[in-house]
Protein backbone atom coordinates (compact mmCIF):
# COMPACT_ATOMS: atom_id res chain seq x y z
CA UNK A 1 0.00 0.00 0.00
CA UNK A 2 2.59 2.48 1.34
CA UNK A 3 4.92 1.77 -2.14
CA UNK A 4 1.76 2.92 -4.06
CA UNK A 5 1.29 6.25 -2.20
CA UNK A 6 4.70 7.09 -2.54
CA UNK A 7 4.39 6.80 -6.61
CA UNK A 8 1.33 8.54 -6.62
CA UNK A 9 3.31 11.53 -4.66
CA UNK A 10 6.19 11.43 -6.76
CA UNK A 11 3.94 11.31 -10.10
CA UNK A 12 1.78 14.54 -8.47
CA UNK A 13 5.87 16.02 -7.29
CA UNK A 14 6.65 15.90 -10.88
CA UNK A 15 3.65 17.14 -12.42
CA UNK A 16 3.62 19.95 -9.82
CA UNK A 17 7.81 20.82 -11.52
CA UNK A 18 6.63 20.55 -14.97
CA UNK A 19 3.47 22.83 -14.26
CA UNK A 20 6.41 25.30 -12.65
CA UNK A 21 8.34 25.15 -15.14
CA UNK A 22 6.34 25.58 -17.96
CA UNK A 23 5.11 29.18 -16.44
CA UNK A 24 8.71 30.17 -15.86
CA UNK A 25 8.97 29.86 -19.56
CA UNK A 26 5.92 31.22 -20.35
CA UNK A 27 7.32 34.19 -18.47
CA UNK A 28 11.12 34.52 -19.03
CA UNK A 29 11.53 32.81 -22.79
CA UNK A 30 15.45 31.89 -23.39
CA UNK A 31 17.26 31.75 -26.45
CA UNK A 32 20.40 29.72 -26.88
CA UNK A 33 22.59 30.69 -29.20
CA UNK A 34 25.79 28.73 -30.21
CA UNK A 35 28.31 31.67 -31.94
CA UNK A 36 31.42 30.49 -33.67
CA UNK A 37 33.33 29.85 -30.78
CA UNK A 38 31.19 26.78 -29.77
CA UNK A 39 30.34 28.07 -26.44
CA UNK A 40 26.91 28.31 -25.81
CA UNK A 41 24.80 31.15 -25.01
CA UNK A 42 21.53 31.14 -22.83
CA UNK A 43 20.19 34.91 -23.24
CA UNK A 44 16.81 36.75 -22.00
CA UNK A 45 14.39 36.99 -24.89
CA UNK A 46 12.64 40.32 -25.02
CA UNK A 47 9.54 39.91 -23.63
CA UNK A 48 6.36 40.99 -25.95
CA UNK A 49 5.39 43.93 -23.79
CA UNK A 50 8.95 45.39 -24.23
CA UNK A 51 9.33 45.50 -27.54
CA UNK A 52 5.59 46.66 -28.17
CA UNK A 53 6.91 49.76 -25.91
CA UNK A 54 9.95 50.20 -28.27
CA UNK A 55 7.77 50.55 -31.64
CA UNK A 56 5.54 52.98 -29.47
CA UNK A 57 8.50 55.08 -29.22
CA UNK A 58 10.19 54.60 -32.50
CA UNK A 59 6.86 55.39 -34.07
CA UNK A 60 6.84 58.64 -32.29
CA UNK A 61 10.46 59.55 -33.33
CA UNK A 62 9.96 59.20 -36.69
CA UNK A 63 6.09 61.19 -36.80
CA UNK A 64 8.19 63.95 -34.81
CA UNK A 65 10.81 63.88 -37.19
CA UNK A 66 8.42 63.44 -40.65
CA UNK A 67 6.34 66.36 -38.97
CA UNK A 68 8.69 69.03 -38.62
CA UNK A 69 9.96 68.00 -42.37
CA UNK A 70 5.72 68.79 -43.66
CA UNK A 71 5.57 71.47 -41.04
CA UNK A 72 8.80 73.27 -43.05
CA UNK A 73 7.12 71.88 -46.33
CA UNK A 74 4.26 73.62 -45.64
CA UNK A 75 5.61 76.85 -44.61
CA UNK A 76 7.83 77.40 -47.83
CA UNK A 77 5.90 75.61 -51.02
CA UNK A 78 1.74 76.41 -49.43
CA UNK A 79 -0.15 74.72 -51.86
CA UNK A 80 -3.34 72.73 -51.70
CA UNK A 81 -3.94 70.24 -48.63
CA UNK A 82 -4.01 66.92 -51.02
CA UNK A 83 -0.44 67.93 -52.69
CA UNK A 84 0.38 68.31 -48.27
CA UNK A 85 -1.01 65.08 -47.55
CA UNK A 86 1.44 63.43 -50.32
CA UNK A 87 3.83 64.71 -49.53
CA UNK A 88 3.33 63.70 -45.71
CA UNK A 89 2.54 60.13 -46.55
CA UNK A 90 5.94 59.90 -48.60
CA UNK A 91 7.70 61.53 -45.64
CA UNK A 92 6.70 59.22 -43.43
CA UNK A 93 7.98 56.51 -45.61
CA UNK A 94 11.03 57.74 -46.66
CA UNK A 95 11.96 58.55 -42.97
CA UNK A 96 11.01 55.65 -41.46
CA UNK A 97 12.81 52.65 -43.70
CA UNK A 98 15.94 54.73 -43.16
CA UNK A 99 16.01 55.60 -39.67
CA UNK A 100 15.49 51.77 -38.48
CA UNK A 101 18.26 50.22 -41.31
CA UNK A 102 20.78 53.31 -40.27
CA UNK A 103 20.09 52.88 -36.75
CA UNK A 104 20.49 49.24 -36.38
CA UNK A 105 23.21 49.03 -38.62
CA UNK A 106 25.35 51.89 -36.37
CA UNK A 107 24.33 50.49 -33.22
CA UNK A 108 24.36 46.82 -33.97
CA UNK A 109 20.89 46.15 -33.49
CA UNK A 110 19.60 48.97 -31.53
CA UNK A 111 17.41 51.86 -32.47
CA UNK A 112 16.80 54.93 -29.76
CA UNK A 113 13.84 53.17 -28.28
CA UNK A 114 15.76 49.97 -27.89
CA UNK A 115 19.00 51.56 -26.60
CA UNK A 116 16.97 53.23 -24.35
CA UNK A 117 14.90 50.35 -23.07
CA UNK A 118 18.17 47.56 -22.66
CA UNK A 119 17.02 45.76 -26.33
CA UNK A 120 19.07 44.70 -29.27
CA UNK A 121 18.43 42.68 -32.31
CA UNK A 122 20.65 39.41 -32.47
CA UNK A 123 20.85 36.66 -35.34
CA UNK A 124 19.97 33.38 -34.21
CA UNK A 125 22.71 31.69 -35.98
CA UNK A 126 24.98 32.95 -33.44
CA UNK A 127 26.92 35.11 -36.22
CA UNK A 128 27.06 38.95 -36.37
CA UNK A 129 24.08 40.80 -37.11
CA UNK A 130 24.42 41.46 -40.76
CA UNK A 131 23.07 44.17 -43.10
CA UNK A 132 20.58 41.92 -45.15
CA UNK A 133 19.50 40.48 -42.04
CA UNK A 134 18.74 44.23 -40.77
CA UNK A 135 17.24 45.50 -44.36
CA UNK A 136 14.74 42.14 -44.76
CA UNK A 137 12.83 42.64 -40.97
CA UNK A 138 12.87 46.44 -41.41
CA UNK A 139 11.17 46.39 -44.99
CA UNK A 140 8.73 43.41 -43.66
CA UNK A 141 7.45 45.56 -40.81
CA UNK A 142 6.28 47.87 -43.39
CA UNK A 143 4.45 45.11 -44.68
CA UNK A 144 3.39 43.11 -41.35
CA UNK A 145 2.68 46.90 -38.93
CA UNK A 146 2.35 49.85 -41.42
CA UNK A 147 0.62 49.37 -43.93
CA UNK A 148 -2.42 48.11 -42.46
CA UNK A 149 -2.47 50.48 -39.69
CA UNK A 150 -2.93 52.81 -42.53
CA UNK A 151 -5.57 50.94 -44.13
CA UNK A 152 -6.63 50.63 -40.56
CA UNK A 153 -6.87 54.00 -39.70
CA UNK A 154 -8.32 55.59 -42.80
CA UNK A 155 -11.97 55.14 -41.96
CA UNK A 156 -13.91 56.92 -44.58
CA UNK A 157 -11.74 57.70 -46.89
CA UNK A 158 -11.77 53.71 -48.25
CA UNK A 159 -14.47 50.88 -48.01
CA UNK A 160 -15.09 49.52 -45.12
CA UNK A 161 -13.87 45.96 -46.02
CA UNK A 162 -10.36 47.66 -46.47
CA UNK A 163 -10.82 48.68 -42.83
CA UNK A 164 -12.06 45.05 -41.42
CA UNK A 165 -9.34 43.27 -43.44
CA UNK A 166 -6.25 45.59 -42.25
CA UNK A 167 -7.55 44.87 -38.27
CA UNK A 168 -7.60 41.24 -38.88
CA UNK A 169 -4.48 40.84 -40.40
CA UNK A 170 -2.98 43.52 -37.71
CA UNK A 171 -4.38 40.86 -34.68
CA UNK A 172 -2.86 37.77 -36.63
CA UNK A 173 0.67 40.04 -36.30
CA UNK A 174 -0.07 40.37 -32.63
CA UNK A 175 -0.73 36.24 -31.98
CA UNK A 176 2.13 35.22 -34.18
CA UNK A 177 4.76 36.70 -31.88
CA UNK A 178 3.12 35.55 -29.22
CA UNK A 179 2.67 31.84 -30.20
CA UNK A 180 5.98 31.67 -31.65
CA UNK A 181 9.01 30.06 -29.09
CA UNK A 182 10.98 32.97 -29.91
CA UNK A 183 8.63 35.46 -29.96
CA UNK A 184 9.76 36.20 -33.38
CA UNK A 185 7.39 38.65 -35.78
CA UNK A 186 7.24 37.64 -39.31
CA UNK A 187 10.01 39.71 -40.66
CA UNK A 188 12.16 38.35 -37.85
CA UNK A 189 11.30 34.54 -38.86
CA UNK A 190 12.68 35.30 -42.61
CA UNK A 191 15.23 37.25 -41.34
CA UNK A 192 17.23 34.68 -39.05
CA UNK A 193 16.74 37.04 -36.29
CA UNK A 194 15.50 37.50 -32.35
CA UNK A 195 14.55 40.11 -30.18
CA UNK A 196 16.50 39.96 -26.89
CA UNK A 197 17.60 41.75 -23.31
CA UNK A 198 20.90 43.33 -23.90
CA UNK A 199 22.93 41.55 -21.24
CA UNK A 200 24.68 43.92 -19.22
CA UNK A 201 28.37 42.96 -17.66
CA UNK A 202 28.66 42.84 -14.38
CA UNK A 203 31.93 43.41 -12.60
CA UNK A 204 32.79 41.45 -9.32
CA UNK A 205 34.89 43.58 -6.81
CA UNK A 206 38.47 42.30 -6.39
CA UNK A 207 38.59 39.73 -3.99
CA UNK A 208 42.09 40.53 -2.63
CA UNK A 209 40.84 44.19 -1.79
CA UNK A 210 38.12 42.67 -0.16
CA UNK A 211 40.16 40.72 2.08
CA UNK A 212 42.09 43.34 2.98
CA UNK A 213 39.24 45.77 3.54
CA UNK A 214 38.14 43.38 6.80
CA UNK A 215 38.81 44.78 9.77
CA UNK A 216 40.93 42.85 12.51
CA UNK A 217 41.73 40.07 10.39
CA UNK A 218 45.10 40.43 9.42
CA UNK A 219 45.64 37.30 7.63
CA UNK A 220 49.07 38.18 5.99
CA UNK A 221 49.96 38.22 9.45
CA UNK A 222 48.97 35.66 11.18
CA UNK A 223 49.55 33.19 7.51
CA UNK A 224 53.04 33.25 6.45
CA UNK A 225 53.83 31.45 2.88
CA UNK A 226 57.45 30.84 1.51
CA UNK A 227 58.37 31.17 -2.28
CA UNK A 228 59.03 27.76 -2.69
CA UNK A 229 55.48 26.83 -0.94
CA UNK A 230 53.83 29.28 -3.51
CA UNK A 231 55.55 27.96 -6.01
CA UNK A 232 53.40 24.44 -5.67
CA UNK A 233 50.11 26.45 -7.48
CA UNK A 234 49.98 28.14 -10.84
CA UNK A 235 46.92 30.38 -12.31
CA UNK A 236 44.21 28.18 -12.85
CA UNK A 237 44.50 26.65 -9.03
CA UNK A 238 44.48 30.62 -8.20
CA UNK A 239 41.09 31.05 -10.18
CA UNK A 240 39.43 27.74 -8.60
CA UNK A 241 40.43 29.10 -5.25
CA UNK A 242 39.02 32.58 -5.88
CA UNK A 243 35.70 30.71 -6.98
CA UNK A 244 35.50 28.41 -3.88
CA UNK A 245 35.93 31.86 -1.64
CA UNK A 246 33.25 33.73 -3.49
CA UNK A 247 30.65 30.70 -2.96
CA UNK A 248 31.32 30.47 0.60
CA UNK A 249 30.33 34.12 1.17
CA UNK A 250 26.80 33.15 -0.44
CA UNK A 251 26.34 29.91 1.85
CA UNK A 252 22.91 29.66 3.19
CA UNK A 253 22.12 28.35 6.64
CA UNK A 254 21.22 25.15 5.45
CA UNK A 255 24.67 24.85 3.61
CA UNK A 256 26.78 26.08 6.33
CA UNK A 257 28.00 22.93 7.34
CA UNK A 258 28.14 21.70 3.88
CA UNK A 259 30.44 24.71 3.00
CA UNK A 260 32.74 24.38 6.14
CA UNK A 261 33.48 20.76 5.11
CA UNK A 262 34.78 21.72 1.99
CA UNK A 263 36.38 24.27 3.07
CA UNK A 264 38.07 22.02 5.71
CA UNK A 265 39.15 19.34 2.67
CA UNK A 266 40.38 21.97 0.54
CA UNK A 267 42.69 23.32 3.62
CA UNK A 268 43.87 19.93 4.13
CA UNK A 269 45.17 19.56 0.39
CA UNK A 270 46.95 22.92 0.55
CA UNK A 271 48.49 22.27 3.08
CA UNK A 272 49.98 18.78 2.14
CA UNK A 273 50.65 19.85 -1.03
CA UNK A 274 53.17 22.86 0.54
CA UNK A 275 54.50 21.15 3.11
CA UNK A 276 52.58 24.27 5.69
CA UNK A 277 53.65 22.82 9.18
CA UNK A 278 51.29 24.67 11.47
CA UNK A 279 47.79 23.07 12.38
CA UNK A 280 45.30 25.41 11.18
CA UNK A 281 42.09 25.34 14.03
CA UNK A 282 38.40 24.51 12.47
CA UNK A 283 37.72 28.96 12.94
CA UNK A 284 40.57 29.43 10.40
CA UNK A 285 40.24 27.83 7.93
CA UNK A 286 38.50 30.62 5.56
CA UNK A 287 41.40 33.06 6.98
CA UNK A 288 43.77 30.42 6.14
CA UNK A 289 42.47 30.17 2.68
CA UNK A 290 42.26 33.96 2.04
CA UNK A 291 45.53 34.14 3.35
CA UNK A 292 47.21 32.01 0.88
CA UNK A 293 44.89 33.61 -2.03
CA UNK A 294 46.54 36.76 -1.47
CA UNK A 295 50.07 35.78 -1.10
CA UNK A 296 49.97 33.34 -4.20
CA UNK A 297 48.03 36.06 -6.11
CA UNK A 298 51.04 38.62 -5.29
CA UNK A 299 53.65 35.73 -6.00
CA UNK A 300 52.23 35.14 -9.88
CA UNK A 301 51.91 39.01 -10.54
CA UNK A 302 55.52 39.54 -9.75
CA UNK A 303 56.66 36.38 -11.81
CA UNK A 304 54.35 37.00 -14.91
CA UNK A 305 56.46 40.84 -14.76
CA UNK A 306 59.67 38.66 -14.82
CA UNK A 307 58.08 36.58 -17.93
CA UNK A 308 57.41 33.57 -15.69
CA UNK A 309 53.49 32.81 -16.35
CA UNK A 310 52.49 29.86 -14.19
CA UNK A 311 49.38 28.59 -15.96
CA UNK A 312 48.88 25.51 -13.09
CA UNK A 313 50.42 23.32 -10.91
CA UNK A 314 51.59 21.16 -13.81
CA UNK A 315 54.14 24.09 -14.71
CA UNK A 316 57.72 22.82 -15.98
CA UNK A 317 60.29 25.66 -16.77
CA UNK A 318 62.66 25.84 -19.95
CA UNK A 319 64.61 22.49 -19.07
CA UNK A 320 61.61 20.51 -18.78
CA UNK A 321 61.59 19.95 -15.23
CA UNK A 322 58.50 20.57 -13.06
CA UNK A 323 58.19 23.98 -11.32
Amino acid sequence: MWPFRNKDKAATNRAAIKRARKLSDGLEKRLQIIPPEGVPLNIRLAPLGQRLGAQVVDTLVTFIGAMLFVLLFSISFWSSWNLIAIVAALTFFLVRIPYYIVSELVWNGRTLAKRWLGLRVVSVDGRSLSAHQIVVRNIMKEIEFFLPLTYALAGPQQHWSFSVIAWVWLLVLLIVPWRNKHNKRIGDIIANTAVIMDPKPVLLTDLASTIAMKPGTHADERFVFSSAQLDEYGRFELQVLEKVLRSSEKSTSGTWAKQQQYLKEIVERIVQKIDYEETIDAKDHRLFLEAFYTAQREHLERRKLLGDAREDKYFRDEKGEES
